[in-house]
């Protein structure tokens, strides 16, 4: 199955929003996106293997195969201009394909990076060997466990193997210093997480030769429910800058 899917179809959209979730999450999260970016924005989502369309195949172990499919994703099946945005370990994953894509000659016109240190930073949770346990780690740091999931035993055999694969492979991260990105950086956060802290957030500026901003807003780790209408004004405007002042910030 296709590491890529278009979760809204905008043939007239001027550029293509690559999105990659959290540890755990599926691409389907960012379906709400399409209508709150377009039409100038057409909305893509990034699936992981071992989930969604792609639950028969083996989790991802490692780094580089990961980043060359879905990089090779992206130079086969994404027409026009792309930009990126990543979610906590998605965040990772953004950077290092825009590192990719860069290096193939197609460089993103941006990247948005959220809920994020900065690559050079550790992962900051020790993983437990029990599946309970590693639960009650993720939700005490991140606060990201619904109760309706922590309440049915049926459905945490099934998501733990998923957010363990993916906490796995952002414990497993090393960055690889480098040049740094040409395409701007906007790096987003909640002000109440404490994974990653206004210093962390603003240190993503090393990373590109080009513009940055910072912006944080109300709430903990998974600010993006809680402010999904001022994070998507927010990406709109520094993806389509050239109609920042028509748009309605309602």
């Amino acid at each position: 199955m296709t590491a890529l899917v278009r979760l809204g179809e905008n043939p007239a959209a001027a550029l293509r929003l690559i999105c990659f979730p959290h540890s755990g999450g599926q691409p389907g999260m960012f379906r709400r996106w399409v209508a709150g970016l377009a039409p100038d924005v057409e909305v893509w989502g990034a699936t992981l293997p071992g989930r969604a369309t792609r639950v028969s195949e083996p989790f991802a172990r490692q780094w580089s195969p990961l980043v060359a499919e879905i990089t090779d994703a992206v130079l086969d099946q994404v027409p026009g201009p792309v930009a990126l945005f990543g979610h906590s370990l998605g965040a990772l994953l953004a950077f290092e394909v825009g590192r990719a894509l860069t290096l193939a000659g197609r460089a993103p016109e941006h990247l948005v990076v959220s809920a994020r240190a900065t690559p050079a930073t550790p992962y900051p949770l020790t993983l437990p060997d029990g599946d309970e346990e590693l639960i009650d780690a993720v939700d005490r740091v991140y606060q990201g466990i619904p109760a309706a999931l922590r309440d049915s035993p049926d459905l945490l055999r099934l998501f733990a193997p998923v957010l363990r694969a993916d906490l796995e492979l952002a414990v497993s991260y090393v960055f690889r210093p480098g040049p740094p990105l040409s395409c701007p950086i906007t790096a987003l956060g909640g002000t109440d997480d404490p994974t990653v802290p206004e210093a962390e957030l603003s240190a993503w500026r090393r990373h590109t030769s080009g513009a940055f901003a910072a912006t944080r807003f109300p709430g903990g780790h998974f600010y993006l429910d809680a402010a999904e209408r001022q994070v998507l004004d927010t990406l709109w405007r520094c993806l389509a800058p050239r109609h920042a002042l028509t748009r309605s910030s309602s």
